[in-house]
Protein backbone atom coordinates (compact mmCIF):
# COMPACT_ATOMS: atom_id res chain seq x y z
CA UNK A 1 0.00 0.00 0.00
CA UNK A 2 1.15 3.42 -0.62
CA UNK A 3 1.25 6.43 1.70
CA UNK A 4 0.96 9.54 0.69
CA UNK A 5 1.07 12.49 2.37
CA UNK A 6 1.09 16.35 2.33
CA UNK A 7 3.35 16.82 5.17
CA UNK A 8 5.87 19.84 4.35
CA UNK A 9 8.33 18.91 6.79
CA UNK A 10 9.29 16.15 4.58
CA UNK A 11 9.75 18.61 1.77
CA UNK A 12 13.66 19.40 2.46
CA UNK A 13 14.57 15.70 2.86
CA UNK A 14 12.95 14.78 -0.55
CA UNK A 15 14.50 17.80 -2.32
CA UNK A 16 18.15 16.76 -0.77
CA UNK A 17 17.73 13.01 -1.98
CA UNK A 18 16.52 13.94 -5.34
CA UNK A 19 19.96 17.09 -5.48
CA UNK A 20 22.19 13.79 -4.28
CA UNK A 21 20.20 11.69 -7.22
CA UNK A 22 21.77 14.28 -9.42
CA UNK A 23 24.93 14.20 -8.04
CA UNK A 24 25.45 10.35 -8.55
CA UNK A 25 24.26 10.20 -12.19
CA UNK A 26 26.87 13.57 -12.69
CA UNK A 27 29.73 11.26 -11.36
CA UNK A 28 28.80 8.00 -13.05
CA UNK A 29 28.70 9.78 -16.24
CA UNK A 30 32.26 11.30 -15.46
CA UNK A 31 33.69 7.69 -14.73
CA UNK A 32 32.12 6.36 -18.11
CA UNK A 33 33.64 9.30 -19.98
CA UNK A 34 37.19 9.01 -18.74
CA UNK A 35 36.77 5.24 -19.37
CA UNK A 36 35.42 5.79 -23.07
CA UNK A 37 38.76 8.58 -23.39
CA UNK A 38 41.19 6.37 -22.10
CA UNK A 39 40.10 2.58 -23.24
CA UNK A 40 42.67 2.42 -26.79
CA UNK A 41 45.49 3.61 -24.20
CA UNK A 42 44.18 0.80 -21.72
CA UNK A 43 44.36 -1.40 -24.54
CA UNK A 44 47.99 -1.22 -26.05
CA UNK A 45 49.87 -0.34 -22.88
CA UNK A 46 47.79 -3.15 -20.01
CA UNK A 47 45.87 -5.76 -21.92
CA UNK A 48 48.87 -6.16 -24.37
CA UNK A 49 51.74 -6.60 -21.92
CA UNK A 50 52.68 -9.11 -19.82
CA UNK A 51 49.93 -10.06 -17.06
CA UNK A 52 51.76 -9.29 -13.34
CA UNK A 53 50.80 -8.37 -9.73
CA UNK A 54 50.57 -4.75 -10.95
CA UNK A 55 48.24 -5.50 -13.94
CA UNK A 56 45.72 -7.29 -12.41
CA UNK A 57 45.88 -4.36 -9.07
CA UNK A 58 45.23 -1.57 -11.73
CA UNK A 59 42.75 -3.26 -13.90
CA UNK A 60 40.92 -4.46 -10.90
CA UNK A 61 40.58 -1.10 -9.19
CA UNK A 62 39.52 0.66 -12.34
CA UNK A 63 36.75 -2.08 -13.08
CA UNK A 64 35.85 -2.10 -9.81
CA UNK A 65 36.04 1.24 -9.80
CA UNK A 66 33.47 1.68 -12.63
CA UNK A 67 30.87 -1.31 -11.31
CA UNK A 68 30.92 0.88 -8.28
CA UNK A 69 30.67 4.13 -9.78
CA UNK A 70 27.38 2.41 -11.81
Amino acid sequence: MTLISDDPSWWPLINANRIGSYFVVIASAGVMYDWALTFGREVELVWRQRWSLVTFLYLSVRYLGIIYAV
